[in-house]
């Protein structure tokens, strides 16, 4: 895997923790379930509908195409004339950021999003998303486990969407998730996932211990960050697990179940029809 790094300085948390966007508007959003935190290498990600809100490094930083508003907010249109250009303080401008943030959620995302809220860090005591969008990327012969802006926009088929943690347990759970019209869950043979989550297996399977330290290091910042007190993690299950969403009753007692599942041997998988019904522990117990 080459480099597989989860972890940021204390200096960083500080200054972190002394910041006024983070203090007077994140963190709220951060306990609501709303902004979701994720430790990088050297960084801290915030996302929203799936999309990266904010990175972290020691100053704030978005992407163009969610500072690039209308500078009064409005969450839907915008009047001919208006004033238009892009967000220099992302103080005032943190609602319009997040409403263009919100705009490019798919369908997909969006159900993510929601299985996501579901497992925030603050409304669990057992089962919380601990980490998401974990890229795997081909660089020099090796594969590395990280997380950008560009990866997020063009590598899609190289990260996994989640990573669960048993708190009780202390064993974290890697996990796809495929909305149930994706292409990737449908074929005639073997559908793309099943290669997908294959090659997520033998690089859980390949690093595991590094794996395993790394998440160590991202729990401890968590703790500091939040002043909590969540225990380092001891194992991982060492099969990503399939979560399939945004299906009704007929499509779930017919092409789900005759089409979609049987051709998904070997790969445990956690259906539900509307992922904002979602409880965290059930899909945790389906799949491990």
């Amino acid at each position: 895997m080459g480099k597989f790094k989860r972890g940021v300085s204390q200096e960083l948390i500080h200054k972190l923790k002394e910041n006024r966007l983070f203090n007077d508007k994140l963190l709220e959003d951060i306990k609501k379930g709303i902004v979701i935190p994720a430790i990088r290498d050297g960084k801290i990600d915030f996302y929203y509908y799936n999309s990266l809100l904010f990175e972290y490094d020691g100053e704030f930083k978005t992407h163009s195409k969610f500072a690039f508003v209308p500078k009064e907010y409005r969450p839907t249109y915008v009047s001919n004339g208006a004033e238009i250009g892009e967000v220099t303080d992302f103080y005032n401008g943190y609602e319009n950021i997040k409403e263009r943030a919100k705009l490019y959620a798919s369908p997909e995302a969006v159900g993510v999003y929601n299985i996501c809220k579901a497992g925030n860090l603050f409304n669990n005591e057992d089962y919380i998303v601990l980490d998401i969008e974990i890229a795997f990327i081909t660089t020099n012969d090796n594969m590395e486990l990280q997380a950008t802006i560009d990866q997020l926009t063009d590598n899609k088929q190289n990260r996994i969407d989640m990573l669960v943690y048993s708190i009780k347990d202390k064993r974290l759970l890697f996990v796809e998730a495929k909305h149930y019209f994706n292409k990737e869950i449908r074929a005639n043979e073997t559908p793309n996932v099943v290669n997908q989550i294959d090659r997520y297996n033998k690089e859980i399977d390949t690093n595991y211990e590094e794996i395993l330290k790394e998440y160590t290091n991202y729990v401890k910042n968590l703790n500091e960050l939040f002043d909590m007190t969540i225990p380092v993690p001891t194992e991982i299950v060492k099969k990503c697990g399939l979560t399939i969403f945004e299906f009704d009753s007929n499509q779930r007692d017919t092409y789900l179940k005759e089409k979609i599942l049987p051709k998904l041997e070997g790969i445990k998988t956690y259906s539900i029809g509307n992922a904002k019904g979602i409880k965290i522990q059930n899909l945790y117990n389906d799949l491990v």
